[in-house]
């Protein structure tokens, strides 16, 4: 069997659990329940932990984690594990034995994502974005307002497994089932930046979104894009916490040709992982 015809058999059980191409809003109807499920799940954390006595004392971050957190066993419950029950392949999504070839997919994730992180940070950098953005600042005032270990927990861990199981996962096999690889990957990415509800973290949630789409549309493994987007989101809170890239300021030496390096380097792997995908 060739890799592509491996490929389509994995996505055999969204086929066939009644996720193909039919008429009117049924079609993305089974996209967007997810998504309305997993914000949701968050809100009623978030809720009932505003009874605790020292609901006070449990800052933005401690939230966060804790409600992706039970968003992701909600959402694997309800859809990760039925629809692989019913693909034959029950333990296709975290419990696989690391092959080499993905373990490779992995690092490559890391290395892409953490370049990419980087880069679109220094580009949104010489904008106004930030500033304009009172979402933004407020969401960014909020997201580090914990200690570094509980961001790099809820933030740079949890949160990338959970929305990557959402995005990437149950998202994106349902839209490709719709519209290809192409709509699934180009579709997931506008999803997950859009959600995000500020024009900063939309411009870069779509960006790494396309590269986390590559890379589970090459590797079928959502493995992959957690890794990456946990080195993206690792990357920014050291990055925002500690004097980790201190010297890649705006008006630095090393600001515009690291930026561009990193540009370059995100470019030719992603476009490696596409021109593979039209010769198949």
């Amino acid at each position: 069997m060739t890799r592509k015809q491996k490929q389509n058999h994995r996505y055999n059980g969204y086929r066939n659990s009644g996720y193909q191409k039919n008429n009117g809003s049924r079609k993305i109807l089974p996209v967007i329940y997810p998504v309305f499920l997993y914000f949701v799940v968050c809100q009623i954390v978030n809720m009932l932990m505003e009874l605790f006595p020292l609901a006070a004392q449990i800052d933005a971050v401690k939230r966060q984690g804790l409600g992706s957190l039970v968003a992701f066993m909600v959402l694997y419950i309800c859809y990760v594990r039925p629809e692989a029950a019913e693909s034959g392949e029950k333990k296709r999504v975290f419990a696989v034995p690391v092959s080499g070839r993905l373990a490779a997919g992995m690092a490559v994730g890391v290395l892409m994502l953490g370049c990419a992180g980087i880069a679109m940070n220094n580009l949104i950098a010489l904008t106004n974005l930030r500033q304009i953005s009172d979402r933004y600042q407020t969401v960014e005032q909020a997201f580090y307002s914990s200690g570094l270990g509980w961001e790099i927990l809820a933030l740079g861990l949890i949160t990338p497994v959970a929305e990557e199981l959402l995005y990437r996962y149950i998202v994106f096999y349902r839209l490709r089932s719709l519209t290809g690889s192409a709509g699934a990957v180009v579709g997931s990415a506008i999803i997950f930046g859009l959600i995000h509800l500020n024009i900063v973290q939309t411009i870069y949630a779509c960006t790494l979104g396309l590269l986390l789409g590559i890379l589970m549309e090459y590797y079928q493994d959502v493995r992959v894009p957690v890794c990456g987007h946990i080195a993206a989101n690792i990357l920014s809170l050291l990055r925002g916490e500690t004097g980790f890239l201190a010297g890649l300021q705006p008006g630095d030496a090393l600001f515009v040709p690291m930026t561009v390096i990193l540009l370059v380097v995100v470019v030719i792997i992603a476009g490696l992982y596409v021109r593979t995908f039209k010769k198949s």
